[in-house]
């Protein structure tokens, strides 16, 4: 289960979540996101900013975040059920993606999302150019 999401076990003595995700605490209005990945954007127009990724354990879903290089947000779409859903939305915004970073580096969680965003990017003809542990230039 996600971290902000209580557990709660009758007969245990210790509950532990060892995904290693921390969250940090935002406006977002579903409790049961979190963010792992932060990839940096450039619009159509030259304007920066970020997408973030979000994902939904008990929902099985995900959802976009984009704000502008201020740190406002522009657009929020929670209605994706997979990647390939994720990656559409971010093609449809003509964004192009410039670096992808986890949202924390020691996350097997993150790290995995990662991976599956790169697949996904790259099945619909994103290329990487580079890869680190802890980000990618796309």
């Amino acid at each position: 289960m996600n971290e902000r999401l209580p557990i709660f076990a009758s007969n245990a003595v210790l509950t532990e979540f060892h995904g290693g995700t921390s969250i940090e605490e935002t406006d977002f209005p579903y409790p049961d996101y979190a963010v792992v990945l932060v990839c940096d954007t450039e619009s159509p127009g030259g304007d920066t900013g970020t997408l973030e990724l979000w994902h939904s354990i008990a929902r099985n879903d995900y959802a976009v975040l984009v704000r502008g290089h201020d740190g406002r947000e522009v657009l929020r779409d929670a209605v994706n059920d997979d990647l390939p859903g994720v990656v559409a939305t971010v093609s449809d915004l003509g964004l192009v993606l410039t670096q992808l970073h986890l949202a924390q580096a020691s996350s097997p969680y993150c790290a995995l999302a990662r991976d599956l965003f790169l697949k996904a990017l790259g099945d619909v003809g994103y290329q990487q150019e580079h890869q680190e542990a802890d980000h990618a230039d796309l």
